[in-house]
């Protein structure tokens, strides 16, 4: 299947991203796309009618872009808020990226670079931590020579936070499925390698990918979820009912403050001025 350039309606690229409850941490992806060194792309942000400042920051941002849009979605559904960014972007490319992933300043110009090259229809790159430690470099570098093992054994992967699709490949094959409880990503790669589309994947440039998932729900927790979403995805194909908690929004990843529990306390308190009571009682005699 061959792709044509350029698309003289609108921008290369549009860079979609669904929200909910980002205000921490969409700051971070503006910024990092706002001094993008490609300028040929458009923004656009759907939101979940979140609760917090969100749209704030991204009223902050918007001026910094060649074209920038806001629109609120109808439905908390990363699927459905994605869709509704391609069927609204004008790009030859989308780029669907999460609100907590970070890019490098060069990511849009080395991916235009690849598809003039390559002539992909859909793409996706590899990941990094957005920490140091060991353990998670080592998880990561996992999970992309998985990335690499699933296109070979034909169950090919690219992940919602970070895939590159050509839009009119995007509506042909209806988007994400909505339906879907989680794993609407790999359903979208598998969907397209049945009609012979199989995922270019780019070493470079790489997204950094969160892992603020582990970190409030814990490792071993995650990657029980995750394999048992593949195995269920890989045996039984899509999931479209729950099989754990998986909630959607950055609300769910920050961490609450324990509250001090005072009852203790108040009866520690309570029984000191019960033995001063007795202790001046002693004295007075």
């Amino acid at each position: 299947m061959q792709i044509k350039h350029k698309n003289n309606t609108g921008q290369f690229f549009s860079v979609i991203i669904p929200t909910l409850n980002e205000e921490k941490y969409l700051p971070k992806i503006l910024k990092s796309l706002a001094n993008q060194t490609y300028r040929d792309f458009e923004l656009i942000l759907i939101d979940g009618h979140s609760i917090d400042g969100t749209i704030k920051v991204f009223d902050k941002f918007k001026d910094k872009f060649p074209k920038a849009l806001a629109l609120e979605s109808e439905k908390r559904n990363v699927s459905y808020q994605r869709n509704l960014g391609g069927k609204k972007a004008s790009g030859e490319y989308l780029v669907f990226l999460d609100a907590d992933v970070d890019v490098c300043e060069t990511f849009l110009e080395e991916i235009h670079l690849a598809a003039v090259k390559q002539n992909f229809i859909l793409a996706t790159t590899w990941i990094m931590p957005d920490s140091n430690k060991p353990i998670d470099r080592l998880m990561l570098t996992l999970a992309n020579l998985n990335l690499e093992l699933a296109k070979v054994i034909n169950k090919p992967f690219t992940g919602g936070y970070n895939t590159i699709v050509k839009r009119d490949f995007f509506l042909r094959l209806k988007g994400f499925r909505e339906d879907l409880f989680v794993s609407e990503d790999h359903d979208f790669a598998i969907r397209a390698s049945k009609v012979g589309v199989l995922p270019v994947i780019l070493k470079e440039p790489y997204v950094i990918w969160s892992l603020r998932r582990f970190r409030s729900e814990g490792h071993l927790e995650v990657f029980r979820k995750y394999a048992k979403a593949s195995v269920h995805t890989l045996l039984h194909g899509p999931i479209t009912k729950a099989l754990f908690d998986y909630p959607m929004g950055g609300h769910a990843h920050i961490k609450k403050k324990k509250r001090l529990d005072l009852t203790k306390l108040n009866t520690y308190f309570s029984a000191m001025r019960k033995l001063e009571d007795k202790i001046v009682k002693l004295l007075e005699e």
